[in-house]
């Protein structure tokens, strides 16, 4: 079934990129799964976060390093793509270009200082509330699956609707720890989210503080992102086929 389906699903990509998408995207979404290889790998695929039941044994095994800590909003992971500094593409987990809404959600087009080569910012993008009005309630803002909607739709009806919190840039050399890159994003003019440096020991206490910060949190999040803060130490330990091993998510 393959080979006939490969040219209809690179037919309907292009079509997507060119603006004049031929299915909805949940159609697409459905053959793209019937004929996985039928569209190039994206360059670098958007991994997921480890959700160990008992995080303690994985924090145990990486006492002896510095812990990242941030919290992990609760939106829609992009990757934005800049070739010598300048603004290329941005995808999806699943590799699909959303380059057109990542503009629209403040990606930025150029970023001064980097050097030649490839580097990606890793984002969430999240629905921004609009702003509230005179004696009205605060605005809602746009659900995941609204947000990931928005993603995939071209023009500029939702140019207000999303934006886009980076928590990790990968391709400088330079910058030796995850905390030193999100630094380095917030003084090129990204929305960031914040991390704050721990032992491991104390990680535990920092979840219990999330629990009970989590209703009153600026944007929404399901848990906290824990990470080994060296980026020597997270080339040692690699990623297996779906999660690197040098992070993982806590939830409730």
């Amino acid at each position: 079934m393959q080979p006939l389906l490969t040219p209809l699903i690179r037919l309907a990509d292009a079509a997507y990129r060119a603006g004049t998408p031929l299915l909805p995207d949940s159609w697409f979404d459905r053959l793209s799964r019937l004929a996985p290889d039928a569209l190039p790998p994206i360059p670098t695929p958007l991994l997921s976060l480890d959700c160990p039941v008992e995080p303690e044994d994985w924090l145990d095994r990486h006492a002896d390093h510095e812990m990242c800590v941030q919290l992990k909003a609760d939106g829609v992971s992009v990757n934005l793509i800049y070739i010598d500094g300048i603004f290329a593409s941005a995808h999806l987990r699943s590799g699909r270009d959303c380059t057109d809404a990542a503009i629209r959600a403040g990606a930025l087009s150029d970023l001064p200082g980097l050097p030649p080569g490839r580097v990606e910012v890793r984002c969430e993008a999240m629905g921004r509330p609009a702003p509230k009005l005179p004696h009205t309630t605060a605005p809602t803002p746009l659900t995941r699956n609204a947000v990931a909607a928005a993603l995939r739709r071209k023009g500029v009806s939702d140019k207000a609707a999303l934006c886009l919190l980076a928590f990790d840039i990968e391709g400088i050399p330079t910058l030796p720890t995850r905390s030193a890159g999100l630094t380095w994003l917030a003084c090129a003019g990204f929305a960031t989210i914040p991390c704050e440096l721990a032992p491991a020991h104390e990680i535990p206490d920092y979840f219990a503080t999330f629990l009970l910060a989590q209703p009153t949190l600026p944007y929404p999040c399901d848990g906290l992102v824990i990470s080994i803060d060296s980026r020597a130490t997270q080339r040692r330990l690699g990623n297996d086929s779906r999660c690197p091993r040098w992070a993982i998510s806590l939830k409730p």
